[in-house]
C-alpha cells in the first residue's frame, strides 16, 4: 500500500496528478481508517520475530551493469532484469522461501561457518545462481568455493565466467571440477522445485484457483503465517502443512482473535485454506495447544429473509456536473469550445510561458514561477462556460463552484456574482456561488474574467451543484429536473453521471425472534466502500469479497431498518473522461488530447451503484 500523496489543494493541474489524494477530498475518506487499521495490524505482525530462510538467491546486479551504457541502450540489461524477475516470481508462486543476496553486502559481512553461507545474522545451506548471471564479485567467488568445499549446496541456472568483469580461469575450474558437488540445472520446473527447494517446515497441497503468496515469521513461542490471494476475481482453496500444535486466526480487519480449524498430523498440522478474491489470512502457530480459543461454528443452513418494505433509495449529497469546455477570449482571438487543459496552456503561452501551464509542465525551483506574477494592468483573458437547463423546475438549490474564486470577476447571465463567505465545496479553495435566482431555462453563460493576468489563474472546469439530474446532449450534458424516485441500478442512468458521494438503500425487516447469525450481503454493486447501518447503528463496512457484513448483534425483535450506503469515487467527477483511459491508472497525460467537445454519451464514466437489492441472510 503506497499512501504517499496528500494534495494541500486540488486547484489547477494538481488534481490531475497521481496517485489519488489520501485526504479529506475523497468521498471514502470517512472510512479510510477501516483499511488503514488492517494495514497497521498487518504491518505490526509481519515485522514481529524474524523471517528465517534457508535459501539464498544471488542477485545478477553486476552482470546487468556489464551491459549498461548511457551512450547506447543495450537490450541485454532488460533481458537480465526480466529473466531474474520471472525466476523469483516463479519461486514466489511456488511458495519457496528464500532471501535475495546482494554481492555488495556479502562483500562486507559475508562468511562461511559450519558448512553454512552466512550473511550477517542469516545463514543458508543452499545458494542459488539464477539464469543469465555472467559475473561474480571476487569475495562472492571465494566464499562460494569455501561453501562448496564445506558441503554447502550450490544450485546453478547459469555458469558465470567473469570475476570483477574479467575472465577468470579459477572460476571456470571451480564450476567444472566441482561439478559433482554443484547442482547444475537449466530450468525452474515444478519437479526441480520439489526436489531442490522443498521445505519440510511448511508445504502446500491441493491449491486451486487464485494466486497464493505467503510469508512466514518465527517467534520465540511459535510462528506467524500470512496467506494472501492476489487474484482479484478467483477464490483460492487448498491445504497448508506446517510444524506446530494449533492455529489461531488474527483477523486484521476486525481485530478478532479466535481458533482456526486444523487436522493434527504428528508434529505438524494441516490447515484448510479458503480465501476469497483479494482475501488474506493471518495465523499464529504455537508449539503447544492453546486453551480458550474455540473454533467458531459456521452456520449449516442459510436463509434469505424477505423484506417488509420495498427498497428506498436516497442521494446523500447534492448532484453535480463538471463543465470542462469554455470559450476563450485572449487578446483579439476567440476560441470556442476549447477544453480547459488547452485553454490554460494557450493563456500561459500567450504570456510568455513557452511550455504552457507551468503548474502542469514543470516543477518550481524556489520561487521562480511565482516571481513571474508581474503582469500589467492591460493583461488578462475571459473564459465563458455554457450550461443548458432543459426545463423549468425549482432552481433555488443551484450553485456554481469556481476554483480560486478570488482571482476572478465572475458573472452569470450578465450579472456579477460573489462567492459565499467561509463556504467551500470539495476543496477549501473551491469557492461557492448561489445562482438559483439568476439561472434560467435554456443556455446559461458563466463568465470568468482575469484582469490582470495572474500566475495562478489556471483555467479549470467549473461545477454546477444542486437538486437536479443530468442528461447527455450533443455537446456534453443538459441539466433537467431531479428524478422523483431513485432505484437500484447505475447512478449514471439515473441522472447522476458525475455523482461521487453516497447513495443510501434502505429496507425494513420484521424479525420475530432473533437467533443465529445475520449478515448483509451485496451481490452486485459498484463502489469504493459500502457502509451498513442497522437501526441507526453502524455495522462493519463492506469493502472486500465476499462483500458481507456481520450484523448479528444489531438485530432486535420486531421491525429492523437496514440501510446500505454505497460510496463512489472522484473519478466520474474529475475524470479523465476522454480517449478511453485505462481503468485503474491515471496520469497527467490522461487529460490531454481532447480535440473537440464530445457528446455526453461519449464520456468515459464508471457505473457506480447498488445494481440489485442487498440481501439479509440468516444462518443457523
Amino acid at each position: 500500500m503506497n499512501q504517499h500523496l496528500t494534495y494541500f489543494s486540488f486547484t489547477g493541474a494538481r488534481k490531475y496528478d497521481y496517485p489519488p489524494s489520501f485526504d479529506y477530498h475523497e468521498p471514502w475518506w470517512g472510512n479510510y481508517k477501516y483499511i488503514n487499521d488492517h494495514y497497521a495490524r498487518l504491518s505490526m505482525a509481519l515485522s514481529a520475530g524474524t523471517q528465517v530462510n534457508d535459501i539464498l538467491v544471488l542477485e545478477p546486479t553486476t552482470s546487468a551493469w556489464l551491459h549498461d551504457s548511457y551512450a547506447v541502450k543495450n537490450k541485454k540489461v532488460t533481458e537480465i532484469g526480466q529473466s531474474f524477475q520471472t525466476f523469483i516470481t516463479e519461486l514466489e508462486k511456488s511458495q519457496v522461501e528464500y532471501d535475495l543476496g546482494s554481492e555488495n553486502i556479502i562483500k562486507d559481512i559475508g562468511s562461511v561457518r559450519s558448512g553454512k553461507f552466512v550473511v550477517g545474522q542469516c545463514s543458508y545451506s543452499t545458494v542459488v545462481i539464477p539464469p543469465m548471471m555472467e559475473n561474480l564479485d571476487m569475495e562472492t567467488y571465494k566464499l562460494l568455493e569455501r561453501f562448496v568445499s564445506n558441503g554447502g549446496k550450490l544450485v546453478t541456472f547459469s555458469l558465470p565466467s567473469l570475476i570483477e568483469g574479467a575472465p577468470n580461469e579459477g572460476l571456470n575450474d571451480f564450476l567444472s571440477k566441482a561439478s559433482g558437488k554443484i547442482i547444475k540445472l537449466l530450468e525452474l520446473t515444478p519437479e526441480v522445485i520439489s526436489k531442490y527447494f522443498y521445505d519440510s517446515n511448511v508445504s502446500f497441497s491441493g491449491l486451486t484457483g487464485g494466486d497464493l503468496y505467503h510469508h512466514r515469521r518465527t517467534l520465540a513461542d511459535g510462528q506467524l503465517l500470512f496467506l494472501s490471494n492476489s487474484s482479484l476475481s478467483e477464490p483460492l482453496k487448498g491445504t497448508v502443512k506446517i510444524n506446530g500444535a494449533d492455529a489461531i486466526e488474527m483477523n486484521t480487519v476486525s481485530a478478532a482473535i479466535k481458533g482456526y480449524p486444523i487436522v493434527k498430523e504428528g508434529e505438524s498440522i494441516n490447515i484448510p485454506i479458503d480465501l476469497p478474491p483479494a482475501g488474506s489470512l493471518l495465523l499464529y502457530i504455537p508449539g503447544i495447544k492453546l486453551e480458550g480459543f474455540s473454533v467458531p461454528s459456521l452456520p449449516q443452513n442459510h436463509e434469505i429473509l424477505s423484506p417488509a418494505s420495498p427498497v428506498i433509495v436516497t442521494r446523500d449529497n447534492e448532484n453535480a456536473i463538471a463543465i470542462e469546455f469554455c470559450d476563450l477570449l485572449l487578446g483579439d482571438e476567440l476560441t470556442k469550445d476549447i477544453h480547459t487543459y488547452y485553454a490554460a496552456d494557450k493563456v500561459y503561452k500567450y504570456y510568455g510561458f513557452k511550455n504552457g501551464n507551468p503548474w502542469n509542465t514543470s516543477v518550481q525551483f524556489k520561487t521562480r514561477t511565482v516571481d513571474r506574477d508581474t503582469f500589467g494592468t492591460n493583461t488578462g483573458f475571459t473564459a465563458t462556460y455554457h450550461f443548458n437547463i432543459n426545463s423549468g423546475f425549482d432552481f433555488s438549490s443551484l450553485k456554481t463552484v469556481v476554483e480560486r474564486a478570488s482571482l476572478w470577476n465572475v458573472s452569470l447571465n450578465g450579472t456579477e456574482i460573489k462567492p459565499e463567505t467561509d463556504t467551500w465545496w470539495l476543496d477549501r479553495e473551491f469557492g461557492v456561488f448561489h445562482i438559483g435566482g439568476l439561472a434560467k431555462r435554456g443556455d446559461n453563460t458563466l463568465i470568468l474574467k482575469a484582469n490582470p493576468m495572474k500566475v495562478h489563474a489556471e483555467i479549470e472546469p467549473v461545477y454546477i451543484t444542486g437538486d437536479f439530474s443530468v442528461k447527455p446532449s450533443e455537446k456534453g450534458w443538459t441539466i433537467e429536473p431531479a428524478f422523483k424516485t431513485l432505484k437500484t441500478g447505475s447512478w449514471k442512468d439515473q441522472g447522476m453521471p458525475f455523482y461521487s458521494w453516497g447513495v443510501t438503500y434502505g429496507m425494513d425487516y420484521n424479525i420475530e425472534k432473533p437467533e443465529g447469525q445475520y449478515f448483509v450481503r451485496l451481490n452486485n454493486w459498484r463502489g469504493t466502500v459500502a457502509e451498513v447501518i442497522v437501526n441507526g447503528n453502524a455495522a462493519p463496512v463492506i469493502a472486500f469479497p465476499p462483500y458481507e457484513s456481520d450484523i448479528t448483534g444489531l438485530i432486535r425483535t420486531g421491525s429492523n431498518k437496514i440501510q446500505v450506503k454505497v460510496i463512489g469515487s472522484l473519478k466520474n467527477l474529475l475524470g479523465p473522461h476522454f480517449n478511453n483511459p485505462k481503468p485503474g491508472l491515471v496520469s497527467p497525460g490522461s487529460f490531454r488530447n481532447v480535440k473537440s467537445y464530445p457528446a455526453g454519451k461519449d464520456y468515459q464514466l464508471f457505473d457506480y451503484g447498488l445494481m440489485e437489492d442487498f440481501a439479509l441472510i440468516k444462518g443457523i
